[in-house]
């Protein structure tokens, strides 16, 4: 089975001059062209903004020899979203040269040129292909195996590229697919700091082992809005799940979501299911929920033009994607699977009495 992924790859490079003493941060004019014959049309309006924020920097409308160019000023290299009448694409990555993008004849899959953080992405997610269907497909003993390759080969690529912007996807890689969180936070604190800027390091900061609660206000199924801090607040531990019903392996841990649930919601647990389908297909998610025996909490997180608003925060590139927050607010656990959710369930929450 093959993880749905939205390999993100991420970029900054901090230019500063320096005049008297006082920094000022270069901008660099950047041109993004291109011609996507079977994913666009004459008179689409193409745009780009930078990744996390919502608005464009850019906007040029498909001519009729489907192509576009665009040109923004950008103060920091930048992960950018390239967005095709209000939904997004593909995101690009900019390290201060022209970007070009094309269509395979072949694939059909679009091709980046232009910057070498792409470059390095690609190459790496290429590297760890065959690993990752391994991991979802093969015998166990096979799948260990490939699992602890393809940590091992995302712990190198971090070093590698610690004083460049895609260590920061590539460690959020290490973090979803079950790297030990001690070493996570060890392989974050060799990412250069100058990338601060950066909303995608922020989230990651913000979700280390110890991390104060990221709250969320999203509408239930009835349509009331819940907040995810009254759970705790109420003295509850909550896992903060965020899945999709077209997701492969988030179906896969449903069955021990609900284990867990029937076995510890009297205990004091409650789950946040944070629901990543598409505009459109509520009621298909009701049914779903209802049909599975998922009674916890279930919100919606998509936005109305498809992407993952809610799990920015969170730094969520891609699902099923999990935080185990205590009763205080911390958090103690992420990216739990199958039954290691009981196990450290067990570890914190007394029998009922």
């Amino acid at each position: 089975m093959k993880k749905f992924l939205m390999l993100v790859a991420s970029i900054a490079l901090l230019c500063v001059a320096c005049n008297n003493a006082t920094e000022q941060v270069e901008k660099k004019s950047i041109t993004i062209s291109g011609t996507l014959a079977d994913r666009i049309s004459a008179g689409d309006n193409v745009a780009i903004r930078i990744s996390g924020e919502d608005d464009n920097l850019a906007s040029t409308q498909v001519g009729k020899e489907l192509s576009f160019s665009l040109t923004a000023d950008i103060e920091h290299e930048q992960f950018l979203v390239l967005s095709i009448n209000d939904k997004p694409l593909i995101e690009l990555i900019t390290d201060g040269n022209d970007i070009t993008i094309a269509l395979d004849e072949k694939t059909k899959q679009i091709k980046v040129e232009g910057t070498r953080y792409n470059e390095i992405m690609r190459n790496l997610t290429t590297k760890l292909a065959p690993l990752v269907e391994t991991m979802y497909s093969a015998e166990h003993e096979a799948a260990e195996k490939a699992h602890e390759q393809f940590l091992e080969t995302i712990e190198a690529a971090v070093i590698e590229n610690h004083n460049n912007p895609t260590s920061i996807k590539i460690l959020g890689m290490y973090a979803q697919y079950g790297g030990d969180s001690k070493r996570t936070e060890e392989l974050f604190n060799l990412i250069d700091t100058k990338y601060e800027y950066l909303s995608e390091y922020r989230a990651f900061q913000n979700t280390l082992i110890g991390s104060d609660l990221i709250d969320l206000e999203l509408k239930d199924q009835n349509g009331e809005v819940v907040a995810l801090s009254d759970i705790t607040k109420s003295g509850k531990w909550v896992l903060v799940d965020f899945w999709a019903t077209w997701c492969g392996p988030c179906r896969g841990e449903i069955p021990y979501l609900v284990a867990a649930y029937e076995k510890f919601a009297p205990k004091g647990f409650e789950i946040y299911g944070v629901s990543f389908d598409r505009p459109g297909s509520e009621d298909k998610w009701k049914t779903f929920t209802k049909e599975n025996s998922m009674t916890w909490i279930n919100v919606w997180g998509s936005a109305d033009n498809g992407s993952w608003e809610a799990g920015k925060q969170y730094n969520v590139s891609s699902i099923p994607s999990n935080f185990l927050y205590s009763p205080e607010g911390k958090l103690v656990a992420k990216n739990l699977r199958g039954e290691e959710i009981e196990k450290i369930l067990s570890e914190h929450i007394k029998e009922a009495q």
